[in-house]
């Protein structure tokens, strides 16, 4: 396939790097499949939106998931299990889902970009508690504008307005679970681009039935962190509230004590 150059000379750099064994890197390549584009990677293919995403596969796969175990507090403010129900609220091309599949639990993966929504339903084809949603989880049911940003994983509500703009189904999490008989979540994970606020106002009268919430706050909201608004909201909902920053990612976890 024909890769911009900057990008072919990064995937070189890469190959030397883990060649060398310098830094824990391992070899990364991009290819096409079935009409889409793949993560090549320990012997793994996994359909990706943009060929920018490699670069989060430069510690290998395994690598991969660790770090995003570490971001969203899985091991520290949450534990899984084969009993845990997981909802994936952002879930892209479907990494949270196989980490789920570490531990074998359920979750439900919600992403309603087309684009990274068809390659999320092939990433977890194979996973058999794994279901992909193109719906958007929001503070009310009904249909929202929808900012596609699929190249920088930037798609959103919040975004509408300075990229191209699609109609959604939008669902709050209290309407998804009544709908599919769920009396109880333990875990929620949310990358919603700025638009967790609004996820959290969706919660309404289910929040005594979760466990525990990861949300990444970082400033994806007009330049702005979302950390101050969900803490109150979660605070307010009895959970204790932790605010951290992890690696790159800033994060705001409510769990109960």
């Amino acid at each position: 396939m024909q890769l911009p150059l900057h990008i072919r000379v990064k995937l070189i750099r890469q190959d030397i790097l883990s060649a060398l064994g310098l830094g824990g890197n391992v070899p990364v390549a991009l290819a096409e499949r079935d009409g889409g584009l793949v993560v090549q990677v320990d012997g793994r293919e996994f359909f990706v939106a943009s060929p920018l995403r490699w670069k989060l596969y430069k510690k290998g796969w395994n690598g991969r998931l660790d770090q995003l175990e570490r971001e969203y507090g899985v091991g520290r403010h949450v534990k899984l299990g084969p009993d845990s129900l997981v909802l994936d609220i952002g879930a892209n091309a479907g990494e949270f889902a196989h980490i789920c599949a570490r531990y074998g639990a359920t979750v439900h993966c919600f992403e309603p970009d087309p684009k990274v929504n068809a390659c999320l339903r092939r990433n977890i084809a194979q996973l058999n508690n794994a279901t992909a949603h193109d719906i958007v989880i929001y503070k009310e049911d009904g249909e929202v504008s929808f900012g596609l940003a699929p190249d920088r994983a930037d798609s959103s509500v919040i975004f509408g307005d300075k990229v191209p703009v699609v109609k959604k189904k939008a669902q709050t999490v209290a309407s998804f679970c009544r709908e599919n008989g769920i009396t109880r979540v333990d875990f929620i994970k949310c990358d919603a681009e700025g638009a967790e606020p609004e996820v959290l106002e969706g919660i309404g009268d289910f929040f005594p039935n979760i466990s525990a919430l990861a949300l990444d706050t970082g400033p994806e909201r007009m330049g702005e962190r979302t950390n101050k608004e969900c803490a109150a909201i979660l605070a307010a909902n009895g959970f204790t509230v932790i605010d951290e920053k992890v690696g790159k990612r800033c994060m705001t976890y409510g769990v109960r004590k």
